[in-house]
């Protein structure tokens, strides 16, 4: 019960953190407001100022929250852009584990002293975040490396509060009309199983190998090795990565060097995990990407150990990490020459999976986008979502195919993909149209993919490179379905077919000798329709009596005044009522 006593503070808190900084009108569509007395601050007027104090305030309530507004963040069809792209900082300014805390979480996770582990290890931080911080070390044997240790007693802390937030989609889901349009629960339920997948490093570092291996015919593009010996449940230990944050590369570095091959493979590669591999990393914002130079002392690619390894025979490997780097050696091209600048990328805490049919749609969308098919996008994203009872897929259609032609009359490189896919998000929350919580996921990486290349090579054109890469990976998807695997198992499933045919054609025709056959039609909205007939008869039935009780008040003046009088009285009343009925009804469908 969302109005218990031991939920009011959160309830109060979270109130508070709309109301006070300039979502007052999102606190009024979610039904927040009404749940605790106004204290009549004005929440209206969204501003910069006010999202960086609503950031600040996640930051001061605590882990939970600031994962919540993470979540926010992929979320632009909840709240303005303004607060998105304050919420992207959340990984900033959170305060420091101590560093006595830090050394008991290694030693109790790793089972040794700190002095057997690290020939050295450094006291001050490199980087914090909601759940843990990054420490830089030196292994025995000399090899650089940095250690994520977890906050101690973090699971405890986000217990409670998973609960209350599950409590309040819960409610808001039922009571509320955003309630129906947004899948509040599903929300909920993201952020949980985010916190959970970060709450468990072992998790991340497969994550990482996975991403590794995928990313491995990339040669320009780095994912450090997880060191397994010192990865446990609360520690996470990789290669140490040596570079720049991609908006802090000088303009003398971009003279030197040409970024442009280094957006193109990044975005490729991005395309390739989406399209083929239904794995993406879903938070790649700049500060997760760095900018390797050359002649710098930072880990190997697959492509570069690959070129090293002269063995003929591979080390036998003995865990499932090992057996994905095995892999990702083995797939990795051979190693161009022109390779210069690379970039680093990091933290695969936050990723996503896409089904096979959610691939596919996904591809038939990001393809009418980059060639200006408004219709075509509007009917694979209807295919994406739910649509709700006041959906107009006709009026729904005109706006998306509007949206994607005033794109795609732009300049070519001043086409993002990721914001036109959030105001794609944000069309179909105004037009009743709920969408899984993948696609706003998607829509984070490739909002935060923009920022990147941007960052890296402003004349870069994503939308360009999404025209001419999509077209290839939908022609090696589809060399991959006339394998001989596919082929196989399609002619495997034929045959079942085929053999059950004659069983099923004789069922089909025993029913309709006996009169046993049945159809079912399932017409949409037609429950919709049945209730608005009624209300209409209902209505016209009222009005009936209403006129039969005045005409028959009015015969009986004559005779009997007071009898006639009161039966005026009476239709006054009645009728009275229904205007009242009527007004309130229409007042709550708007």
């Amino acid at each position: 019960m969302i109005l218990a006593p031991r939920y009011l503070p959160r309830l109060a808190a979270t109130v508070g953190l709309f109301t006070k900084y300039g979502l007052g009108d999102f606190a009024e569509r979610t039904g927040l407001r009404a749940l605790v007395e106004d204290d009549g601050s004005d929440g209206n007027g969204a501003s910069p100022e006010k999202a960086v104090q609503f950031r600040k305030r996640l930051v001061e309530l605590g882990p939970a929250y600031i994962k919540l507004g993470q979540v926010l963040s992929t979320r632009p069809d909840l709240i303005p852009e303004t607060y998105v792209r304050e919420l992207e900082k959340l990984q900033d300014e959170v305060p420091p584990i101590p560093y006595e805390d830090v050394e008991s979480v290694i030693e109790t996770e790793l089972g040794a002293r700190m002095s057997k582990l690290f020939e050295s290890f450094e006291r001050e931080p490199l980087g914090t975040a909601s759940l843990g911080q990054v420490h830089a070390a030196v292994l025995r044997g000399g090899r650089d490396a940095v250690v994520k240790v977890q906050r101690p007693n973090i699971r405890e802390m986000l217990a409670d509060d998973l609960e209350f937030f599950r409590e309040l989609a819960t409610f808001l889901t039922k009571q509320t009309l955003m309630g129906e349009r947004v899948d509040m629960v599903g929300v909920i339920t993201q952020l949980e199983r985010a916190l959970l997948d970060e709450l468990d490093y072992r998790i991340e570092a497969r994550n990482a190998a996975s991403f590794r291996r995928a990313l491995a015919e990339f040669p320009r593009l780095l994912v450090p090795k997880v060191i397994e010996g010192y990865t446990a449940e609360k520690v996470l230990t990789t290669e140490r990565v040596r570079g720049l944050k991609v908006d802090e590369v000088s303009p003398l570095i971009r003279i030197e060097h040409d970024f442009g091959p280094l957006a193109e493979e990044l975005t490729r590669a991005y395309l390739k995990t989406i399209i083929i591999d239904g794995h993406f990393h879903a938070d790649p914002h700049p500060g997760n990407v760095f900018v390797v130079l050359p002649q710098t002392d930072n880990p190997q690619t697959p492509a570069e150990l690959k070129a090293r390894d002269r063995r003929a025979r591979l080390r036998r490997a003995n865990t499932q990490i090992q057996r994905v780097e095995q892999q990702a050696q083995k797939s990795a091209p051979r190693l161009p020459e022109d390779v210069d600048v690379r970039l680093a990328m990091i933290d695969f805490g936050m990723t996503a999976r896409l089904s096979t049919k959610m691939r596919e749609r996904i591809v038939h969308l990001l393809m009418a986008l980059a060639d200006n098919r408004g219709d075509d996008a509007a009917e694979t994203v209807i295919e994406l979502g739910d649509p709700l009872s006041e959906f107009d897929r006709a009026a729904y259609t005109r706006e998306i195919a509007a949206l994607i032609a005033r794109n795609y009359d732009l300049a070519v490189g001043e086409v993002e993909p990721g914001q036109v896919l959030y105001e794609v998000i944000n069309i179909s929350y105004r037009q009743g149209l709920r969408l899984p919580a993948e696609l706003t996921l998607l829509a984070k990486a490739l909002f935060n993919l923009d920022d990147v290349t941007r960052a890296l090579y402003p004349a870069f054109s994503p939308i360009q490179a999404i025209r001419d890469y999509s077209n290839q990976l939908a022609a090696e998807r589809a060399r991959k379905d006339l394998s001989p695997r596919r082929l196989f198992q399609i002619a495997t499933a034929s045959t079942d077919f085929v053999a059950a045919l004659p069983h099923r054609l004789e069922v089909i025709t025993q029913r309709l000798a006996a009169g046993e056959w049945q159809t079912r039609v399932e017409v949409p909205q037609l429950v919709a329709l049945l209730n608005g007939l009624q209300k209409v008869a209902n209505r016209i039935f009222s009005g009936l009596v209403l006129a039969a009780i005045v005409i028959a008040s009015a015969q009986l003046l004559p005779y009997r005044r007071s009898l006639g009088t009161i039966g005026f009285m009476i239709a006054g009343a009645v009728g009275l009522s229904m205007v009242v009925n009527i007004l309130i009804s229409d007042r709550r469908r708007k």
